[in-house]
């Protein structure tokens, strides 16, 4: 998922919070217990670039976040080194799924969430 938070396994939980309201979504990131700051995302579906950054803190751009049915798909560029990944988000058998691609390294990655209890 990142650095932060493979070097926490173990000691720490990693928390996303989505709150989805039509085109808009709120993403609210933390560690359990607190290892770094938490932090607030919004994102509306269909801006042309959405400013972030990761779980690390590097500054990244959301291109184009659109619907593609079911699945939210934009494009990801990290400003520093400036490289670019493609994004899908989706539910699969009740769990939200993140898949990341990186083209010019021929590497995908997903990442399974589960609902905390």
């Amino acid at each position: 998922y990142s650095a932060l938070i493979a070097r926490t396994a173990g000691r720490a939980q990693a928390r996303e919070s989505i709150e989805h309201t039509g085109d808009e979504l709120r993403c609210r990131f933390e560690t359990v217990p607190p290892l770094a700051p938490a932090r607030l995302d919004v994102l509306h579906v269909g801006d042309e670039e959405v400013r972030t950054c990761d779980e690390v803190g590097r500054e990244a751009v959301l291109l184009k976040p659109t619907w593609k049915g079911e699945v939210l798909s934009a494009g990801l560029r990290y400003v520093k080194p400036g490289h670019e990944l493609r994004l899908e988000r989706y539910m699969e058998d009740g769990r939200m799924v993140e898949h990341m691609r990186c083209p010019y390294k021929g590497v995908e990655m997903r990442c399974i969430f589960r609902r905390s209890e």
